[in-house]
């Protein structure tokens, strides 16, 4: 009952590239927290004067956790636009994540964090976030990025049911993410404009190469393998 309820939600083609994009993530930052875990490096910190715009407001961790749920969102809802349109994203995803991996371990960054002194439930967040989080892994920002690479994937979905209200509203909590790690003091303005920059390289990547289509051919023969059927 289970599965067949997931599989109206995410269609078997859709699988593999979800999956993707996840084990992308653990690839890209958390090796990277490893790595630099093992051979410490100099860190850098790439706060501007415009930073100070942005002051530190804890609300904005609602935001910053809920961004899990909108890239969910937005990823699933390309996945089941079409299997070229799912893998054209899995690909822009993993060549924007090794991009910031190359980064996090070449040019590693971090900030200095403020305080947080409050006792209601968005300090404990903030707190929790700080904790669960260390300040590396800066630049780009992968929040950021993803957040973008699923607007712009969006731009490209034919079937949904309201169209452009869906893409407004898409655009707009891109932004709201962008907003958020910089209220929460997790990132800097430099890390945001990033990892927009890191989203449009790979999908350009995705758009002019084949990668997609050789994506695509796994994607078929991992169809027909017992662990598709499991899942």
């Amino acid at each position: 009952m289970f599965r067949k309820t997931l599989r109206r939600i995410i269609p078997s083609y859709a699988i593999l590239p979800l999956c993707s994009t996840g084990i992308m993530m653990l690839m890209s930052y958390q090796l990277a927290k490893l790595i630099q875990l093992i051979f410490p490096f100099n860190s850098i910190d790439m706060t501007i004067a415009m930073d100070s715009w942005f002051s530190f407001e804890p609300i904005w961790v609602l935001m910053y956790f809920g961004s899990y749920f909108f890239w969910a969102y937005q990823y699933i809802t390309v996945a089941r636009e079409n299997e070229e349109l799912a893998c054209k994203m899995a690909v822009a995803d993993a060549v924007a994540k090794v991009i910031c991996f190359i980064f996090f371990i070449a040019l590693p960054t971090t900030n200095t964090r403020p305080e947080v002194d409050g006792s209601g439930a968005s300090d404990f967040l903030m707190r929790v976030l700080y904790w669960i989080d260390t300040p590396t892994n800066l630049f780009p920002s992968i929040h950021c990025f993803v957040a973008w690479l699923g607007t712009h994937y969006i731009f490209q979905c034919k079937k949904l049911r309201f169209p452009w209200l869906t893409r407004i509203l898409c655009l707009i909590g891109s932004i709201m993410v962008f907003l958020s790690t910089l209220y929460t003091k997790q990132h800097v303005i430099w890390d945001v404009f990033a990892g927009i920059a890191v989203a449009e390289i790979g999908c350009l990547v995705a758009h002019f190469t084949k990668l997609p289509q050789m994506f695509q051919k796994l994607n078929t023969w991992f169809q027909t393998t017992k662990l598709s059927r499991l899942l």
